[in-house]
C-alpha cells in the first residue's frame, strides 16, 4: 500500500462510508502483504491492539473504518451482555434455555428478546456499513494500490464481513482476469454472513490460496443477532460451511472462543491455530 494510499478518508467518494483508513502496522517491505479487519472496537485511539502477535508477513496493515459505529456496536454488545446477565442470574434453567435453542433453533426466550432494543439499532447499521466498506476494499485491490503483490485478508465479527463482501463484489462483477492472483488466502471468523454453499463456492474463485471459515457454536451472540434481523440462522460464524472445494478449510474454533467478545481477546490464540500467530 503506497504512502498516499493510507490514512484517507472516503466519505467524499462513497456516500455510506465515513472512515476508511489503512494503518501500518508492521511495514518492513515483502514481496507479500497481510490486511487485517477488526470487527469490534474498544477505542478509537488504541488499532491493531487484536493483531499483536501476527507474524504471517512483514508487511501489514489494519484496515480502520467506521469506527464510531464499531464502538456504538461494542458498547452494545457490552450492555446486552451485562443486562442478559442480571435478568437471567436467578434462572439458571432459562439460562441453559438459550445454549439449547441456538443448537436446535428453537425460538428464544423472551427475556432475551425484549433486550433487542439494545443492541439492534447500532448492529443493523454496522450490518451495512462493513458490506459497504467491503465493496470499497475490493476497488482498491482490483486498482491494486498495493503494487503487484499478494494480499492475505484476515477479518473477524464484522471485519470477516467486510472481507466476504469485498471477495463476492470481485466474483459477482469483474472476469476472473481482473481479480485472479490479487488475493492469496482469506481467514474469516465469527463472520456475521450466510454459510450458503452457492455463495462460498463463488468466493473460492477469488482466492489463489486458502479460504477459511473460522466458527464457534459457543457464540450464542450473534446467532442472537442474526436470527433477530435476519429469517434464517444459517450464519458462517457458528457452523461449518458445506463446500467440497480443496480451497476452503473450515476451522471449530469452539474450544477458544466462548463468545463474540472473545475475537478481540483470544485473536492471538485464535491466529496461532491459523499459524499466523507467535
Amino acid at each position: 500500500v503506497s504512502t498516499q494510499s493510507t490514512g484517507y478518508k472516503v466519505s467524499k467518494l462513497v456516500g455510506s462510508i465515513d472512515e476508511f483508513e489503512f494503518v501500518r502496522i508492521k511495514e518492513e517491505p515483502s514481496v507479500a502483504l497481510t490486511i487485517m479487519v477488526d470487527g469490534l472496537s474498544k477505542s478509537e485511539e488504541v488499532v491493531g491492539n487484536s493483531w499483536a502477535v501476527m507474524n504471517y508477513s512483514h508487511e501489514q496493515y489494519l484496515l480502520k473504518y467506521e469506527t464510531k459505529h464499531l464502538l456504538r456496536f461494542t458498547t452494545a454488545i457490552s450492555d446486552l451482555l451485562k443486562d442478559t446477565a442480571i435478568s437471567l442470574a436467578a434462572d439458571e434453567l432459562v439460562r441453559y434455555t438459550i445454549f439449547s435453542a441456538l443448537a436446535s433453533s428453537l425460538a428464544w426466550p423472551v427475556t432475551l428478546m425484549s433486550l433487542t432494543s439494545v443492541i439492534d439499532n447500532p448492529w443493523s447499521i454496522c450490518m451495512k456499513r462493513s458490506k459497504a466498506v467491503g465493496i470499497h476494499l475490493s476497488s482498491d485491490l482490483l486498482k491494486k494500490i498495493h503494487g503487484d503483490r499478494p494480499v492475505t485478508l484476515v477479518g473477524y465479527g464484522l471485519g470477516a464481513r467486510v472481507i466476504f463482501f469485498c471477495l463476492l463484489d470481485m466474483v459477482t462483477k469483474h472476469k476472473p482476469e481482473k481479480y485472479s492472483g490479487i488475493v492469496e488466502n482469506a481467514i474469516l471468523c465469527g463472520a456475521p454472513v450466510t454459510s450458503q454453499p452457492l455463495v462460498w463456492r463463488k468466493l473460492c474463485d477469488a482466492v489463489s490460496g486458502k479460504l477459511a471459515n473460522g466458527y464457534s457454536s459457543n457464540d450464542w451472540v450473534l446467532s442472537f443477532l442474526y436470527k433477530t434481523t435476519r429469517v434464517t440462522t444459517k450464519v458462517a460464524g457458528i457452523r461449518a460451511v458445506d463446500v467440497s472445494d480443496r480451497k476452503l478449510i473450515n476451522v471449530d474454533l469452539s474450544s477458544v472462543i466462548s463468545g463474540h467478545s472473545d475475537y478481540v481477546s483470544k485473536m492471538g490464540d485464535v491466529l496461532k491455530i491459523f499459524g499466523m500467530g507467535s
